[in-house]
């Protein structure tokens, strides 16, 4: 083999190795990205739910459930953080966290799930607190109540904190119980990770309807739902 021969293979030969090292780091980052956040201290995850195009149950006096849902989430973040707890949002505004690749309603809601729960899992050491309202028409229907994953014990004692929490400080008539999740709660039901979600109460009661809406009995909701947080993570 002459001269120029052994030229091009050995520079043929570093380009190969080139590609393979540079392959290697791009998996490898891809890998380190695909792992979950690891902090010192708990995340709690407040989730607001619904969003934008899907407003979630609507109250007699016209309120939707996800401006509800935001500011109380909003109420009970500002709570956590002045504690000094760790804490990420969801959701700041009215948005739906839906992809680009999602084009009709139904498939908006389904990504905008998955991606809810891509934010859960990019967390070690976390907590999911999912804020909802109720409603349900034809009956006497009222108070908080909190459902939780069915996919750790953690979850079932979260809840019971945030639930007793509720009726002792704000619902003394509160007689509902926690109850686990079925699969038509997908966030919960998918959880691997301490996960509920508070139903704070009714927007097809009337009176409970005004209370949910008002600004004082949100900041009540706030306040002893993260009593209940803290006493569990304390």
């Amino acid at each position: 083999m002459n001269g120029k021969a052994v030229t091009v293979v050995a520079a043929f030969g570093f380009i190969l190795v080139m590609v393979f090292c540079i392959l290697n780091y791009k998996m490898a980052s891809r890998d380190v990205a695909d792992l979950p956040i690891k902090t010192e201290k708990t995340v709690v995850i407040i989730d607001a739910g619904h969003g934008g195009i899907d407003a979630g149950a609507v109250g007699l006096n016209g309120a939707y459930e996800k401006d509800i849902n935001l500011s109380i989430a909003n109420k009970l973040n500002d709570i956590l953080k002045s504690s000094g707890y760790l804490t990420v949002l969801t959701r700041t505004k009215d948005i739906c966290l839906a992809g680009d690749e999602a084009k009709t309603v139904r498939e908006k809601k389904t990504s905008d799930l998955h991606n809810r729960m891509k934010i859960m899992e990019s967390y070690e050491n976390v907590i999911f607190i999912s804020i909802h309202q109720n409603s349900f028409y034809g009956a006497k229907a009222r108070g908080a109540q909190v459902f939780y994953s069915p996919n750790s014990e953690e979850s079932k004692a979260l809840a019971d904190l945030i639930q007793g929490s509720i009726k002792t400080g704000l619902q003394p008539e509160n007689k509902r119980l926690t109850k686990k999740a079925g699969t038509s709660i997908y966030l919960l039901y998918q959880a691997q990770k301490p996960a509920v979600m508070v139903e704070c109460g009714f927007l097809s009661d009337y009176e409970e309807n005004l209370k949910l809406c008002n600004d004082e009995y949100q900041n009540q909701l706030a306040l002893y739902i993260a009593e209940g947080i803290k006493t569990y993570l304390d």
